[in-house]
């Protein structure tokens, strides 16, 4: 018995390996987390840092526009030509000029918004400010390291870069009129990041950067839009609560939707390592035995997790805020309830659907649950029915969607 849990382990060392990084990067953040909200909520205040929350938002689905599915098919590309030094080049090249060409056309579209919007007329330096994170989601390869199973260098530099923002934050934010240095200061954390991450790549791995041809760039951007499609079908109803709550209801309940929603994604976090710790092995190997094993015990940890949630939400946004909140905490309760079909759905979609070549399903399947959720929030919004809880509501309802889409197109294909 021992030597067949010895045998294991050493089977799946690096997975191990990764995983242990990528947890020690996650617990890290979670520290981070803990200091930095609480004292922002308070010295902002519900309407500037909900101010800031919305900017923010908007500057993720830019960096779904940059991404452009890069990190799924970059990852796997590299994990697949990781012994072919050249290929490895020409990936890198391709994919890092890509994005940093889409970050300048992201750039464009929020002067147009800034133009035209009286909201972001009236606040363009946050909006601007808040493109560092895209320029650092173009820049930053999360996707090399991955596709090596090298996590430890996306720990170590993670780690740095909050740690410069956090400090950076309590030195400079000061009064409520601080609120547009926030994403400066968290901006100047992910650029040092990408400046260490590009030079592991590039010096220290001797990777060499190539001009990619059109006619490459053309190709690579006609095979990613299956997940460009995903990825914006996915965080349509992953981030646009946030913009919906705060368009019609205010910034002081965007921030308390915000906080309720970070904890939820704090949460899902150990699902995410997993995702990204299986990932590269899964494209390798296809072992659809393994990824139902993990799948299960994932499962039950989480069923755990939503428990003490449901027990203790009370004192879980004291921590956060600093004092007790009876609605903040029922919606804690309602919105956690979707960390257990996210966590089943996130197996069947990227771990099955993705490494197994069935992109055109996978995205089909992101984009019915983005139509089902437009299609929700316009009779919310005719009926006047927006609402904190309507929204929480809303999320569960989609991500069970996905899971059982998700499961049928498995069962559909073959795969399970």
């Amino acid at each position: 018995m021992i030597r067949k849990v010895r045998l294991k382990i050493r089977e799946n060392k690096i997975l191990l390996e990764n995983f242990s990084f990528l947890s020690v990067l996650q617990v890290s953040n979670l520290l981070i987390f803990l200091l930095t909200i609480p004292y922002l909520f308070r010295i902002l205040g519900k309407e500037n840092y909900g101010l800031v929350v919305f900017a923010q938002t908007i500057a993720i689905y830019f960096s779904i526009i940059v991404n452009f599915g890069f990190t799924v098919t970059g990852t796997r590309d590299i994990s697949i030509s990781r012994d072919n030094r050249e290929k490895i080049g020409k990936i890198i090249s391709l994919i890092l000029t890509l994005k940093s060409l889409l970050f300048l056309l992201s750039v464009f579209i929020l002067t147009v918004l800034i133009l035209f919007i009286p909201l972001f007329a009236k606040h363009p330096y946050i909006f601007y400010f808040s493109m560092l994170f895209c320029l650092s989601e173009a820049l930053f390869p999360i996707w090399y390291f991955q596709g090596i199973e090298k996590m430890k260098y996306i720990t170590f530099i993670n780690i740095g870069t909050r740690v410069i923002s956090a400090i950076s934050i309590f030195i400079f934010i000061k009064q409520p009129g601080d609120y547009f240095l926030v994403p400066v200061l968290l901006g100047i954390g992910t650029i040092s990041g990408v400046i260490v991450g590009l030079f592991i790549v590039f010096r220290a791995h001797n990777n060499l950067f190539k001009i990619p041809t059109v006619a490459a760039m053309k190709s690579c951007i006609m095979d990613n839009i299956p997940l460009f499609i995903s990825n914006i079908s996915s965080q349509i109803y992953v981030n646009a609560n946030k913009l919906i709550v705060g368009s019609f209801l205010g910034m002081q309940e965007v921030a308390i939707y915000d906080v309720a929603d970070k904890i939820v994604n704090l949460v899902k976090v150990p699902v995410l390592i997993v995702g990204q710790t299986l990932f590269p092995r899964v494209s390798l190997t296809k072992n659809v035995r393994f990824v139902k094993s993990a799948m299960w015990l994932v499962f039950i940890f989480f069923l755990f997790v939503y428990t003490v949630i449901f027990l203790f939400a009370n004192q879980i946004l004291a921590l956060f805020t600093g004092s007790e909140n009876i609605e903040a905490a029922s919606l804690l309760r309602l919105l956690a309830a979707s960390i257990l079909p996210v966590c089943l759905g996130l197996f069947f979609a990227e771990l099955l659907l993705v490494p197994f070549g069935k992109l055109r399903d996978y995205t089909k399947m992101r984009t019915s649950s983005s139509i089902i959720y437009i299609l929700i929030i316009g009779a919310l919004i005719y009926f006047k029915q927006i609402g904190l809880y309507q929204m929480a509501t809303l999320i569960i309802f989609v991500e069970t969607f996905v899971l059982v889409y998700s499961f049928y197109l498995c069962k559909k294909n073959k795969i399970i």
